[in-house]
């Protein structure tokens, strides 16, 4: 249907990067993309305000996004790579009010020179276990207040 949607070569694809307005659960914007587009370049062209919060998977694991997210002031939460190289740089404190499910809160820096290249702040890692799928989610994410 749709000629410029290649994926492979008996079938097409296309791929929608959305950004929903939370206030009013509407698209706020949509880039259709063909299936071969990593959804990560598709988020580049993603027109965000001072103050979104992007919430993403693994595939956002784009050190330079986060960045231009970062500069544009732009905070993120996004699930980490198990493959992230970083240096701890501490450990913050779990309150003893806390939810149950936090195991570690800390702040990182990256590791790889190359990484470190294209986001050189610090970032805050917590780590959650899944009591339903016994397994732990690990995010990144960037909080001025603790990663400073």
């Amino acid at each position: 249907m749709f000629d410029w949607a290649k994926y492979k070569t008996a079938k097409g694809a296309v791929k929608m990067h959305t950004l929903l307005d939370y206030d009013g659960n509407l698209p706020a914007y949509i880039n259709i993309t063909n299936g071969k587009t990593a959804d990560n370049k598709g988020a580049y062209d993603i027109p965000l305000t001072p103050r979104s919060v992007i919430v993403a998977d693994a595939f956002y694991n784009d050190f330079s996004l986060l960045n231009v997210w970062d500069s544009n002031k732009v905070f993120f939460v996004i699930r980490h790579k198990e493959n992230l190289q970083f240096n701890k740089i501490k450990g913050n404190e779990l309150p003893e009010n806390r939810h149950e499910n936090i195991i570690i809160d800390e702040i990182v820096e990256l590791k790889s020179k190359s990484s470190k290249m294209k986001y050189p702040k610090r970032l805050r890692r917590v780590v959650i276990w899944d009591e339903k799928n016994k397994n732990t989610i690990e995010l990144i994410t960037l909080n001025p207040q603790v990663c400073s």
